[in-house]
């Protein structure tokens, strides 16, 4: 382990976890770009450029470290794990909205652990994972312990096929003693789907719900939509371009993990969207200001900020305790 930066600040907002991933994008034409990213890399980009005091927990091969050297700059706090390889991850989409994609894993670090995370006095913790492996089993359970979780449940279903390298879903054995350690949850609809069997957002956030974890995030391609204790909070993406789809949901994930520490639930979805709208117009992890993020929910979701806010649909939901 290798803290690169040799001061770190008394507390952090956020302490995302995961791996770097060499992403190789082919879009729905054939066009190839490279970038490096990863849902870890994203999401610190996502909740720096918010302004957010963020550590990003990183791993991949020592030779590969001057890669880290190309973050957006927003992200200053960074601690290197080192690994025998640095994942790669070959992205494949069907559609020009880039809904439908096949991934495949052609390299995967190894598993970061408790030990390899500094402990820092932290507002949330974010286990920003893009396969099953990319921790050790025991991750949520000790980490839990230190302060609020999050986790973005593909780093924990999507697995690799030991033939093909490609990522499918697998069948994740877990019940209510994981799910209650999880203060943030998010899945897509399709992943949403795969652990719960349901097929709506709604439907989807209230199973998981049911399961223990206390505030879900659905995301798909039109919304966000989110779950707490008073009910359904949905938002729209308005972004003008997708040129940058790989990433939305590690950036709006962490933008809202961030702002909901300070903000109501309506009001943290609303910059999340608008932060992961500005980012899918620009391939690669979110490289701007706050006063970006500020100009654009002037500009396109003045309807929302300036009338009855996000749609929320208040209702009592039991939690699954």
């Amino acid at each position: 382990m290798s803290i690169l930066t040799p001061e770190p600040p008394q507390r952090f907002d956020t302490q995302v976890i995961g791996p770097v991933c060499v992403d190789i994008n082919i879009d729905a034409e054939g066009r190839a770009s490279q970038v490096v990213g990863g849902a870890a890399i994203c999401a610190a980009a996502a909740a720096a450029s918010l302004g957010h005091e963020v550590e990003a927990v990183v791993s991949l091969a020592k030779e590969d470290t001057g890669m880290l050297s190309r973050l957006p700059a927003p992200v200053r706090h960074v601690v290197a794990v080192t690994s025998e390889q640095t994942s790669s991850i070959r992205n494949v989409y069907a559609t020009a909205d880039q809904e439908r994609r096949v991934s495949t894993a052609l390299a995967q670090a190894d598993p970061i652990s408790a030990r390899d995370i500094p402990s820092h006095t932290v507002s949330v913790r974010h286990l920003a994972g893009l396969m099953v492996g990319d921790y050790t089993p025991d991750i949520v359970e000790e980490l839990s312990a230190r302060g609020p979780l999050a986790v973005d449940m593909q780093g924990f279903i999507r697995q690799r096929d030991p033939a093909t390298g490609e990522l499918r879903f697998r069948h994740l054995v877990a019940g209510q003693e994981f799910y209650n350690r999880i203060r943030f949850l998010k899945v897509d609809t399709a992943e949403g789907e795969h652990l719960t069997g349901r097929s709506d957002h709604h439907e989807i956030a209230r199973a998981l719900r049911d399961l223990g974890a206390c505030e879900i995030m659905v995301s798909n391609a039109a919304e966000i939509l989110i779950l707490d204790d008073d009910g359904f909070h949905a938002c729209p993406l308005r972004p003008r371009s997708l040129a940058g789809r790989t990433g939305r949901g590690d950036t709006v994930f962490s933008a809202y993990i961030t702002e909901r520490a300070s903000h109501p639930v309506d009001d943290a979805l609303l910059t999340a969207c608008a932060t992961v709208s500005l980012k899918m117009e620009t391939p690669g992890p979110l490289n701007c200001e706050r006063a970006d993020v500020e100009d654009y929910l002037s500009r396109f979701y003045a309807d929302i900020r300036d009338g009855a806010g996000c749609q929320s649909v208040l209702e009592g939901v039991s939690h699954g305790n």
